[in-house]
């Protein structure tokens, strides 16, 4: 007898990890359904005659109609919108929207729990949208790695023009995991024939690295000098805001991993090979696919400064 397969509905589906979620989903023959929050988002998979399975839909997510639109006749959730200060309002309209139209299972990407004296914005922001789904009936299940490896992609800037990593966690290390093996997890979780019992896992990746460690491999990788700069959390805060123009949240943010990573010891293995049953990628292999966003494009006259 046949068995119907699941629609998938993937938000977030623009990003690192839910692009890649949609590139498994629709691999493995699953119907999957990318919800854009932008009309004009240019899709992750291009949509042609082969590609039947895969589909498209925007909506506000504030819209409580157009949430129900892209919720509709729906299975099985996949939850991750951009970080913001509108994420908990965001992703708990998501929650309830799946609730009314029925889907049975969410897999939500969060973030680690942080221990109660230490103060990190965006885990709390996780947290309250974890204790709405605790709430629910819905089957889910909440990843929450550590750093991705393509996180570092925000330091393209500096290191293309300046040969230069800045950064406020000394000679701390973080866990860094490829966005291609939690995308593989989530997929895991998504299509499992057995409940996920509203469970927690940590995702960790196979090491925890230093700034001073990446400029090494980094310098290697793009043939040319890369030096990392350590200054204060309020000189970087304010380097952050004023050079880079970030939001002072997003500021905030960046900052304050910096410091956790500092307070609270980082894992040094991976939880992929549990879960997956095979080893994660490592830095090492991001670094080399990626060199291209790192190599240096000095500015002449500024080089030196």
């Amino acid at each position: 007898m046949n068995t119907i397969k699941p629609t998938i509905v993937v938000f977030g589906c623009t990003g690192a990890v839910g692009s890649e979620v949609m590139r498994q989903l629709n691999n493995q023959g699953y119907i999957v359904r990318g919800v854009l929050r932008n009309p004009d988002r240019e899709y992750p998979i291009k949509l042609n005659k082969q590609c039947t399975n895969v589909s498209y839909i925007s909506a506000d997510l504030k819209s409580k109609s157009q949430l129900k639109h892209a919720c509709k006749k729906a299975d099985i959730l996949f939850l991750l919108t951009g970080t913001s200060p509108d994420q908990v309002e965001n992703e708990v309209n998501i929650i309830n929207m799946a609730i009314e139209t029925g889907i049975t299972r969410i897999v939500k990407l969060s973030a680690p729990v942080i221990p109660s004296d230490i103060k990190v914005e965006v885990s709390n922001w996780h947290r309250e949208i974890e204790e709405r789904l605790a709430k629910s009936s819905i089957d889910y299940c909440c990843l929450r790695p550590h750093s991705f490896m393509q996180n570092w992609e925000r330091n393209t800037f500096t290191i293309r023009r300046f040969g230069k990593i800045f950064g406020a966690m000394g000679n701390a290390s973080r866990n860094y995991i490829d966005c291609r093996d939690i995308a593989e997890i989530a997929v895991h979780y998504l299509i499992s024939n057995r409940a996920l019992h509203k469970k927690s896992v940590i995702l960790s990746g196979p090491e925890a690295i230093t700034n001073y460690d990446m400029a090494e491999r980094l310098s290697f990788v793009t043939n040319s000098k890369i030096e990392y700069i350590n200054i204060s959390s309020e000189e970087f805060y304010h380097t952050l805001t004023t050079r880079a123009k970030l939001p002072k949240w997003l500021a905030r943010h960046i900052v304050e991993l910096d410091e956790l990573a500092i307070n609270v010891t980082e894992p040094t293995t991976d939880t992929v090979e549990k879960i997956l049953n095979r080893k994660p990628r490592i830095m090492n292999t991001y670094l080399q696919e990626s060199r291209h966003l790192y190599t240096k494009k000095p500015i002449w006259g500024f080089w030196n400064k």
